[in-house]
């Protein structure tokens, strides 16, 4: 006779399983991210050590991507939940992807274009803005490994409700930088404008998957524990 509550067990590890290996999508997340926050202070200084640093946790992304993907699509999951999982697995990918295209649109920007006087008082002003965005989402993607690695429903939703206050608060941080640049558009180039502003969209992107990616554990949690 089948044991099934055995068997649903035993699914359960292999989630929790495949789960806890994500986790080291946050943290070359978190690694990212501190050299991201490294550009931002030093630039146009090393800028090229850090985007090479992030070029590189990227390309272990894309790899951990396929491997993940592969695992799945093979039966190593149960097929109910395969769209959920490889939508979780984009989510982690897609997080380094981002800090990769802010590495080079930093780079590029900052070699490549000669700021006058007005043009480096603002950029300074929205990289420090930058820079809060960038500590909200290493301590979210704390939060995310966090997660990944938890068991108990009521702690999962614990990290996800702080995962939401920090995206509302970086929400706010970067409503605040394109307030500014548009207020100080008048001094300021069309690349500098764009620049600031791709940045400021893309990094607060960054919370915005941090979130997604808890609502997806926890979706997955509760589809192999209900």
């Amino acid at each position: 006779m089948v044991n099934y509550n055995f068997l649903k067990r035993l699914l359960v590890v292999g989630e929790k399983s495949l789960l806890s290996r994500l986790s080291r999508f946050p943290e070359i997340g978190i690694e990212s991210t501190q050299n991201l926050i490294l550009m931002l202070k030093n630039a146009p200084v090393d800028i090229d050590k850090y985007n090479n640093f992030i070029r590189d946790k990227e390309k272990e992304g894309d790899e951990m991507n396929i491997n993940f993907r592969h695992e799945v699509t093979s039966g190593a999951i149960s097929s109910s939940l395969m769209d959920n999982m490889l939508a979780l697995i984009e989510k982690c990918d897609d997080i380094l992807d981002k800090m990769y295209y802010s590495s080079r649109e930093i780079n590029r920007f900052n070699k490549n274009y000669e700021l006058n006087k007005d043009e480096r008082n603002i950029v300074d002003f929205s990289y420090n803005k930058f820079i809060s965005i960038l500590n909200n989402n290493e301590e979210a993607l704390g939060y995310v490994r966090s997660i990944l690695n938890e068991t108990d429903l009521s702690r999962m939703r614990e990290d996800r409700k702080n995962i939401e206050k920090i995206e509302e608060n970086v929400d706010e941080i970067k409503d605040s930088i394109i307030d500014y640049i548009y207020k100080n558009s008048n001094k300021i180039s069309y690349l500098v404008f764009e620049h600031l502003n791709t940045l400021a969209h893309k990094l607060d992107d960054l919370l915005d998957d941090c979130e997604d990616i808890s609502d997806l554990v926890f979706t997955i949690m509760l589809s192999v524990t209900s």
